[in-house]
């Protein structure tokens, strides 16, 4: 079982998850724990190979409907690596958070400071981590893990 651990600083101004007030210039730290990942890097690498030997063509898997490149554009972070497909420096990370505790956030893109809020509200979430290229379209899931506040 692999653990990560996210420590943020997320300010407040106002109502804090609608329950309590925190004082002005106060930063309220939250930690998420990640457990239970499964990654998918295996499927991803051999997708990657068949393109690249012809097997599969660059349309079959360069598919990313407009909500995933959008909330890349937008909600994502840079990738640290180029797209495996066209080579593009636009490559982003987008977080997506799925669970029946989390209620309307489900299936939605959201940063680590945004998952901080929903675990202190939930139990926990799960948390699919996807790459997407805005230039190709390329996209997919590197890894689920469940979220929790620790």
């Amino acid at each position: 079982m692999n653990s990560n651990i996210f420590t943020g600083k997320i300010q407040f101004k106002g109502i804090f998850l609608g329950l309590e007030r925190a004082p002005a210039g106060v930063t309220l730290v939250r930690v998420v724990q990640y457990r239970n990942e499964i990654s998918h890097q295996l499927a991803r690498r051999q997708t990657i190979r068949q393109f690249r030997a012809g097997l599969v063509s660059q349309a079959s898997i360069c598919d990313a409907d407009f909500l995933l490149v959008t909330a890349g554009r937008y909600h994502g972070q840079p990738a640290s690596y180029p797209c495996p497909i066209c080579e593009s420096d636009q490559l982003r990370i987008v977080l997506w958070v799925y669970g029946e505790e989390i209620g309307k956030a489900a299936g939605s893109a959201r940063s680590e400071e945004e998952i901080a809020l929903l675990v202190a509200k939930a139990p926990q979430c799960t948390v699919h981590t996807v790459e997407v290229c805005p230039a190709c379209k390329w996209n997919h899931l590197l890894k689920a893990e469940t979220a929790m506040a620790s």
